[in-house]
């Protein structure tokens, strides 16, 4: 009789802590369905560029590169103020030109001849298209430089990437154990 109550005593322990162990374990593990995998956020170079072609420094934003935006509108900015300006100045000119041509005394008649105001008409010209250009160039410039920002976005730029020497055991060539030669190996740490 003692031995049975001994022996029912300690299945019931060992089934008592089978169970707290399944049950601890249970607890501490995770179904497949509730472990939620975070995928790395996929940082495209062309949807960069396409923000960027839609409108000038969308694609910086994107980049999270704000300090750009300041460099691309002014330059875009300088670029727009000339071009009205050298526009506004061509006009000016042209018309007083075309008012000579006509046989009409223009605001410029005792300051510049024929000749002169049609060289000036054509500086004025190519300022405009000059300015256009460049315009054009800052505009193709921010694209590519959104696009490989985004290229390098996940580019890791730590203090850490370094090359050191370390002593090396090589096999020996002659006898093809292991020992110590005297040498360095090259490590590079990511």
């Amino acid at each position: 009789m003692q031995v049975n109550k001994i022996l029912t005593k300690k299945v019931i322990h060992f089934l008592l802590t089978g169970v707290a162990c399944l049950f601890f374990f249970t607890l501490s593990a995770q179904d497949a369905d509730s472990v939620q995998v975070k995928k790395p956020k996929v940082h495209s170079p062309a949807k960069a560029m396409l923000y960027s072609a839609i409108c000038p420094g969308l694609g910086q934003i994107y980049n999270k590169k704000y300090w750009k935006l300041s460099i691309i509108y002014g330059g875009l900015g300088t670029a727009a103020y000339f071009a009205i300006t050298n526009t506004n100045y061509y006009k000016n000119y042209y018309n007083a030109l075309a008012f000579r041509t006509n046989g009409g005394i223009d605001q410029y008649y005792n300051i510049y001849s024929s000749s002169e105001l049609s060289t000036i008409v054509a500086y004025y010209r190519r300022n405009v298209d000059l300015t256009y250009i460049i315009a054009a160039g800052i505009y193709l410039l921010q694209i590519v430089d959104a696009n490989v920002d985004a290229q390098m976005h996940g580019f890791n730029v730590s203090d850490d990437i370094s090359l050191h020497f370390s002593p090396n055991l090589m096999p020996n060539p002659m006898t093809g154990t292991m020992c110590f030669q005297p040498g360095f190996k090259l490590v590079k740490r990511f």
